[in-house]
């Protein structure tokens, strides 16, 4: 059973506590918001599903990308790239928002506002990092986060490009496969027919 104090005009506090659970207080201003909010709290704890916020009070986007940046991409084979990534999202104003706080709608405008400035596999693969983040904040870190990048629909890719080598350039490609030091010729003349 929560308790509910009065705490001065328009100040009710409500106060769960369970076993097995961190106790847990809010301030609201009417006494029926605060009733409403411990019997939430109260039923995601019957229910097995209550998730401690105060985890990621004060948790930035920045700080959580700092977090993962030391964590997973430091095992990672791409490491410089997304190093890079990491640190031009940490220059987006949308890092300086705490993290519980961001929605679909603050991806959606982050997407748009980099689509102006740069391609949209670059934009792409920065979105690809910043579900990845919440994947393993949620999975392995233990955040009470909803998952909102996977709710934001991806650019585009674009069309690869399409180049044709001009006849000057084939002949020095194929001048320079029979040089004398050019070893398995014929392999590599192959080669060079098989993609042209």
């Amino acid at each position: 059973m929560a308790t509910i104090n009065n705490r001065g005009p328009h100040q009710w506090q409500a106060t769960v506590r369970r076993k097995g659970y961190p106790s847990q207080s809010e301030t609201h201003r009417t006494k029926t918001q605060a009733e409403a909010w411990a019997r939430r709290i109260e039923a995601q704890m019957d229910a097995g599903t209550f998730r401690d916020r105060r985890v990621i009070a004060g948790v930035t986007l920045s700080d959580a990308l700092e977090e993962y940046l030391t964590s997973v991409t430091s095992k990672k084979r791409s490491e410089t790239s997304e190093r890079n990534r990491i640190k031009q999202l940490q220059r987006h104003p949308i890092a300086q928002r705490l993290i519980g706080s961001l929605q679909a709608a603050d991806f959606t405008r982050y997407r748009e506002e980099r689509l102006a400035v740069v391609s949209p596999t670059t934009v792409r693969l920065e979105l690809a990092v910043l579900s990845h983040l919440y994947t393993i904040a949620i999975k392995e870190w233990s955040w009470p986060l909803t998952h909102e990048p996977k709710n934001v629909s991806k650019p585009k890719a674009e069309e690869g490009r399409e180049r044709r080598l001009d006849a000057d350039e084939e002949m020095r490609l194929r001048a320079a496969v029979h040089r004398p030091k050019a070893r398995s010729a014929i392999w590599l003349e192959a080669c060079i027919d098989i993609a042209l």
